[in-house]
Order: structure tokens, then C-alpha cells, then sequence
């Protein structure tokens, strides 16, 4: 089925803002502007708009988007871009790596209002939200915690990493049981089990490769929750965990067809993987055992860093 992507990018060099391709049967084609914005690091997709950070001469915020491309509004309310965005319903939450932030927005049809925000701790590397039911799950790096707030964004409790671990972004299984949090700094996959907050497993994302290694980022699960996939950065490097009663179990460790795999997503069988380095985004066949197999198509998107299916 013939899908449109939006790539999120940074513009510090050739790339103009966001860009758009049609995806069809593991084929990538037809790369477009989408919109011409500064620093659209992340995207989201919500009620058919497309919401991504941004940034300008004026400061940084969150920009709301048509499926054309047309901004619809925007608010502006930090000094620097933040690198995550998401929406639950009509609440919209960023996270600011470098100011150590998470910021609360409204949705109002096409309209934006700015709620507050919450100081983690300078520096504190926010780096995701993940909404675990009424609470919010803030991964950062700089101080190897996972903060957990409330939906008026005061904590509530937090959970605690070994030092130099660097948790970055992770995913939960459908019943919100089990948080797969992957790490920058020393490249483990870890299992978390949310009624007690407990660090049930560990395993490294590198295979014999070690534990410190720098780079991961992404972390994307399989429909059936089998597979989770993490990126790593630096190694340019897709690797398959695999999932037997939350236990983990390293697969597979593969070229993601480029140089730095900030993000990548699976689609109807397909693994796509945006390259910032190499100016591109990488199409790969999914194997029936979850492995990553063929590429099957590639294009070139400048600065590619998030990727998102509208």
C-alpha cells in the first residue's frame, strides 16, 4: 500500500526544512520539500496535522502542520529546540535535551496555547515522553534517570540507572506492563516492569561488542511485540532483540545503509532507517523470523533525523 512519509531534519547545512516520499512495497520514491522551517527535528502525527519543534529568529516552539504541508499556527516559548515531540489526545508534550525540560501544550482545532513547563535540571538531557497511562515517563540521559511526572508535570518518582548509562528513548508494550528502554551511552536494552518500577533485565544492544560503545537512539517494536529494534549511532547499526516473556535476547546486529541512524521506523514489513550523514533515508526487507534482510530502496533527504508516517 503506497504510504506518505515526512522526514524531520536539522537545516544547519543543505536541508530546508521538512522534507516529504511515497513509500509503496518497499520502494521509495518521489522526495519533495514538505515545508520550509527551521530545525524540525522530530515530528509527530496526530488527528490528521503533523506536529514538529521548530525554530527561528524569534526563538523555538512547536509548529502545527496540514497533511499539505501548510502551518497552521505556532507558539514559540524556549530559547533552544527541543528534540522530541508527541500528543495524547489534545495535550501536546516536547522534551529539551539542553535546557533539561519537558513542556506542556494545548490543541484547540488548528490552534496551540503553551501550558507550562517543567525544569528537570539544567543540562538534564531530556530526551523523550512516553505516556504510561496518568503518568509521563521522562528519559534523561545527562543525570541516567527516568523521570516519571504527573500530567501537570510534577514528579512523582523516578527510576535510577548505573552511571554513565545515558537512558534515551524506549517504548511500551500495549498493556503499559513492561517498558523496553534503550541507552546512548553504554548501549543496553533494558526490561522494566511499571507496577514496581523494577529493572527486570539487561542485555546489550552490541552483541559481543560490549557495553560502552556511545550512539544508540532509536527504539521501535515489532506489531506482535516479538522484536524491539534499536539504532546505534557511530556503529551506523540496526540491532534485533528479541522478546520471549519480556526476557531479551540479542539477534541480530546489521548495516542500516548509511552513517548516523537517529531514527527509523517499521512499515507494513519494511524497516526505514533516516541516515543524517549520508543525506539519506534506507528501505529493508523484514524477515519472517524478524531479522532486518535486503535493502530494497534508498533515497536522498538532506539531514534526515526522525521519520514519520502522515
Amino acid at each position: 500500500m503506497k504510504k506518505k512519509i515526512c522526514a524531520g531534519t536539522y537545516t544547519g547545512k543543505t536541508s530546508e526544512g521538512i522534507y516529504s516520499f511515497r513509500f509503496e512495497d518497499g520502494v521509495l520514491s518521489d522526495v519533495q520539500l514538505f515545508c520550509g522551517i527551521g530545525n524540525p527535528k522530530y515530528l509527530s502525527f496526530a488527528d490528521g496535522r503533523l506536529l514538529s519543534v521548530f525554530d527561528n529568529a524569534d526563538g523555538a516552539g512547536t509548529a502545527i502542520l496540514s497533511a499539505e504541508g501548510e502551518v497552521l499556527d505556532s507558539v514559540i516559548y524556549e530559547k533552544e529546540t527541543s528534540c522530541y515531540i508527541t500528543a495524547d489526545g489534545d495535550e501536546i508534550f516536547t522534551a529539551n535535551f539542553h535546557a533539561g525540560t519537558v513542556t506542556k501544550l494545548k490543541k484547540d482545532g488548528d490552534r496551540l496555547t503553551f501550558v507550562r513547563k517543567k525544569e528537570i535540571r539544567k543540562l538534564a538531557g531530556c530526551h523523550q515522553v512516553l505516556f504510561a497511562d496518568d503518568r509521563i515517563l521522562v528519559p534523561c540521559l545527562e543525570i541516567d534517570k527516568v523521570i516519571i511526572l504527573d500530567r501537570d508535570l510534577e514528579q512523582t518518582g523516578e527510576i535510577c540507572f548505573e552511571k554513565g548509562t545515558g537512558p534515551r528513548h524506549g517504548i511500551l508494550t500495549k498493556d503499559r506492563k513492561y517498558l523496553y528502554l534503550g541507552s546512548e551511552l553504554s548501549n543496553e536494552l533494558f526490561v522494566i516492569r511499571m507496577e514496581d518500577l523494577q529493572i527486570l533485565h539487561t542485555v546489550s544492544v552490541l552483541g559481543e561488542d560490549g557495553r560502552y560503545g556511545e550512539g544508540g537512539a532509536a527504539v521501535r517494536m515489532s506489531a506482535d511485540e516479538r522484536f524491539v529494534y534499536v539504532s546505534t549511532r557511530g556503529r551506523d547499526v540496526v540491532s534485533v532483540i528479541e522478546m520471549n516473556d519480556h526476557e531479551p535476547r540479542f539477534v541480530q546486529k546489521t548495516s542500516c545503509g548509511g552513517e548516523h541512524p537517529r531514527d527509523f521506523i517499521l512499515l507494513d514489513g519494511y524497516l526505514l532507517s533516516a541516515n543524517r550523514f549520508t543525506n539519506s533515508v534506507t528501505c529493508f526487507r523484514l524477515n519472517e523470523d524478524g531479522t532486518v534482510g535486503e535493502m530494497t530502496s534508498s533515497v536522498s533527504v538532506p539531514e534526515a533525523v526522525s521519520l514519520q508516517t502522515i
